[in-house]
């Protein structure tokens, strides 16, 4: 069995890391998600929250972690890749900025009815703020 998997962190924008991981755990729609190397083949939707994944970069492991909002996770045993709007280190984000733009998403979110897409999108805005501060407040980790 392979000690580490092909592993790539795709926005719009470009690759936000590519490497090859020991560990990766998403925050998916039902929960954190934790992949392996040989993982059977997986496809699952990505809410906002911090990334955390355990990387080989030259001869020591190290952890890598990033706020990163909607998208999707795949799978497959010999590679995997995450598609996500956005995805920022704690290194690239403005503690205030990330403060008021929850400020404000919930005070949009106050004039919308609940269970509309409309509220949804306000949530995931809130979400994505609220993983961009925690990890700020937590600061990164290196394992």
């Amino acid at each position: 069995m392979p000690k580490t998997i092909p592993f790539r962190l795709i926005t719009p924008t470009g690759i936000a890391y590519e490497g090859d991981a020991e560990l990766v755990i998403a925050v998916g729609t039902e929960g954190e998600e934790g992949i392996l190397p040989s993982h059977a083949p997986f496809l699952t939707a990505l809410r906002p929250g911090v990334l955390r994944a355990n990387v080989v970069e030259g001869e020591a492991p190290k952890r890598i972690e990033f706020a990163t909002s909607e998208g999707f996770m795949q799978a497959l045993p010999d590679r995997l890749t995450l598609l996500v709007d956005d995805a920022l280190p704690a290194e690239r984000i403005d503690f205030a900025a990330a403060q008021a733009e929850r400020e404000a998403a919930l005070g949009r979110q106050r004039t919308l009815t609940p269970q509309t897409v409309e509220y949804a999108r306000e949530q995931a805005i809130v979400d994505f703020a609220d993983a961009k501060i925690a990890l700020v407040v937590k600061g990164p980790m290196n394992a």
